[in-house]
């Protein structure tokens, strides 16, 4: 009995080893916030790898497209051998389809590069190379013939214009969508019977400064020689089931978000983005090269990338939900990956290097991924939220789980939960949507209790405005005077006690307020009445950096764009400090040359009071930034460009009294030392790199040395 226990549990691992099993040769990832790779378990995993040979028809030469049909019947364009490859849903060879009948003639395609297969099983090709679309009925008899819109519509193309139809989508009214090779005007439209209707959507250019300048000064004949500022050409469409076009293009002056869109049937790109993870692929090193793209459910979308070998899936709102995939020749990578199909849930990719297709097996994780989707668009809320839930026990860093929680709690009213999520989740347009909506439910709770406060305190104010009694102006200055007088002596004593020197410093902090709303007597009296101080001008600045760094910490999530885990308090007090002293120095400089009045001391005293404002506003605009909302934000981004104009104004006019020049002569010297403060960084950083390039050198030599010994 052991003995036969034995044999059947050998018998067992000897069939399992005759299935073929890939260990997935990439890292499956997402995009975090701050645009960082964050690793994550795989949702698709190589199941295996079909050929011409797999399917008895030979080896497949360079394949260019393939197609699932309503049936699960998968149909492969074989370009390089000009036939289709007709496979049943578990992969059995159907047919091949490589010439047709056209009125007692035969013919053939050549170099096919897109098919669709639409709900009647009538096959569309797209027949480059001669000039036309065959469409074929489902028994592969020819149906129609669509050749060169010009023939019937000559003027809307040019004379030397050749029909070179490379990619097609067919919707379920029969519209054909034509990709063809030199038109840049477009996709092509045809109606049901082949009659073209015209072109949509076309790709926005986005020529660069320099081409604009280089034709501006280029002679009439370099400009003819020149390449038009033309739209960057289609490289693949694809059809929902609701009619919208998925369009890809490739690289150029094309926008970057416009590599991938969502045509209506006014041609209007209707994709939603994301505006800081926009759908482009990937953000690190070489834009990706989007070639094809496969409409899923739920508005959910895969993009296949050449450039890398990657496949990235959106939804409906364009998050990446998740990316996988590399290039080399084990197999699950590719080498020329060039169309992308769903079958099943699986995902199927062609390769016109190896001549095969890959079949990628969805994991449990993508399934739960694409199920809290549904969920959530068909308004299961509580289930969305669960599933999201134990997606995050798979991956905590899936930023996305959180924003799907967030999205699940806010149709259920629990706003603070929502926010709380969507924080998580650095999702700052939808937690601004939650806040909203929880700041409108604390004010109704609170409503009675605010009015009464609000009451109490405009009473308040009235009672202490009644007993205020009238001082005498006259008695006021000469107590004023007095005061000044009696510092000015204490001043002049060898030994000031401290509480002289900090009534010293006050009187001068509280000079900034004279400063900085009169700014021609306040710098004046800086430097001549000697109103303000070194001490002053110093706890001004270290305010500043403070205010900074506040800022930074304290502004309201909606507003505040600062990665926590990468803020060095250090780094930025530094990068107040060194632009401070930079303009004071090279003021300093520049001044002295030009007979300028300013003394460094001078300089630096009357900058520190110059920055007040960025002070006095941005403290206050910060706490009150955390109640307010995205819609908001322009009284936000006014204040705090009022702080800067404000002090960029002051520093301005500071320079212009302190060192007596006039206005053109104030704007010059302006100039100047931007001009060299941009020099000194620049040599700064020359002499940095000089030192790290030694450091280097030093390091080899050493290496060198004790590796030899």
């Amino acid at each position: 009995m052991k003995f036969k226990k034995i044999c059947m549990l050998m018998l067992a691992f000897l069939l399992l080893a005759g299935i073929p099993v890939y260990a997935a040769p990439y890292m499956s990832y997402t995009y975090d916030y701050w645009n960082v790779e964050v690793p994550s378990p795989h949702a698709y995993v190589p199941d295996k790898v079909i050929t011409g040979l797999d399917v008895g028809v030979g080896q497949l030469k360079t394949p260019h497209d393939i197609f699932v049909d309503d049936n699960g019947h998968v149909y492969v364009l074989d370009t390089g051998n000009n036939r289709i490859i007709h496979l049943d849903s578990e992969w059995n060879l159907v047919r091949v389809i490589s010439q047709f009948d056209n009125n007692g003639k035969t013919e053939r395609f050549n170099v096919p590069r897109g098919i669709h297969v639409n709900s009647y099983g009538d096959i569309y090709v797209a027949d480059r190379e001669n000039g036309r679309i065959v469409v074929l009925d489902k028994d592969a008899n020819l149906k129609m013939l669509v050749t060169s819109p010009a023939e019937d519509q000559p003027e809307l193309f040019t004379s030397d214009f050749r029909f070179r139809p490379d990619k097609l989508a067919v919707d379920k009214y029969g519209t054909i969508y034509v990709i063809s090779m030199g038109v840049y005007d477009g996709i092509m439209e045809f109606d049901e019977f082949g009659d073209f209707q015209g072109f949509q959507g076309a790709p926005t250019v986005n020529p660069t400064l320099a081409d604009y300048i280089w034709r501006l000064i280029s002679t009439k004949a370099q400009r003819a020689r020149m390449k038009l500022f033309l739209p960057v050409e289609h490289s693949n469409i694809a059809v929902d089931k609701d009619g919208f076009v998925y369009a890809t293009a490739i690289g150029g002056e094309i926008e970057e978000q416009e590599r991938i869109r969502r045509l209506n049937t006014a041609g209007k790109d209707v994709l939603r983005r994301i505006e800081t993870a926009p759908p482009i692929g990937d953000y690190i090193g070489n834009p990706s090269i989007f070639v094809d793209v496969v409409p899923r459910e739920n508005g959910i979308y895969s993009i296949l990338d050449r450039q890398r070998g990657r496949i990235f899936t959106y939804d409906a709102n364009g998050s990446l939900l998740y990316a996988f995939g590399t290039l080399g020749d084990v197999d699950g990578a590719f080498r020329n990956p060039v169309a992308i199909a769903e079958k099943d849930g699986h995902l199927l990719v062609v390769d016109a290097i190896k001549n095969s297709v890959t079949v990628f097996r969805p994991t449990e994780y993508k399934e739960m991924i694409h199920n809290a989707v549904a969920y959530y668009d068909n308004g299961f809320y509580d289930e969305a939220a669960e599933l999201w839930q134990k997606i995050l026990e798979r991956n905590s860093n899936y930023d996305l789980a959180y924003t799907g929680i967030g999205r699940a709690l806010l149709m259920q009213g629990d706003y603070a939960g929502a926010m709380y999520n969507f924080k998580l989740a650095n999702n700052r347009v939808e937690y601004s949507e939650a806040f909203k909506l929880y700041r409108k439910s604390v004010i109704e709770d609170y409503f009675g209790l605010i009015l009464f406060l609000v009451a109490a305190l405009i009473i308040y104010l009235l009672i202490i405005t009644s007993k205020e009694t009238e001082v005498d102006i006259a008695e006021a200055k000469a107590k004023v005077a007095a005061t000044y007088a009696e510092v000015k002596e204490w001043e002049a004593m060898p030994k000031r006690p401290f509480k002289i020197k900090v009534r010293r410093l006050l009187r001068a902090l509280r000079y900034s307020f004279k400063v900085i709303v009169s700014p021609f007597e306040g710098f004046w009296d800086l430097k001549h009445e000697a109103r303000g101080n070194l001490s002053a001008a110093l706890t001004i600045l270290a305010g500043v950096v403070v205010t900074y760094l506040y800022m930074l910490q304290s502004t309201g999530f909606i507003f505040n764009e600062q990665n926590p885990r990468t803020l060095n308090i250090i780094t930025e007090a530094v990068s107040i400090l060194i632009p401070f002293f930079l303009w004071a120095g090279i003021n300093w400089s520049l001044t002295t040359l030009m007979n300028g009045k300013g003394s460094f001391k001078d300089i630096v005293i009357a900058s520190a009071y110059a920055l007040v404002p960025f002070i006095l506003i941005n403290v206050p605009l910060t706490f009150i930034s955390n109640y307010l909302s995205a819609d908001e934000g322009a009284f936000y981004y006014l204040f705090l460009a009022i702080s800067l104009i404000w002090s960029i104004g002051l520093l301005f006019f500071g320079t212009m009294v302190i060192h007596d020049y006039s206005l053109p002569g104030t704007i010059f010297v302006t100039l100047l030392i931007l001009v060299g403060i941009g020099i000194a960084l620049f040599i700064v950083l020359l002499f940095l790199d000089i030192i790290f390039q030694l450091f280097g050198f030093i390091q080899e030599v050493y290496n060198e040395f004790v590796f030899r010994l």
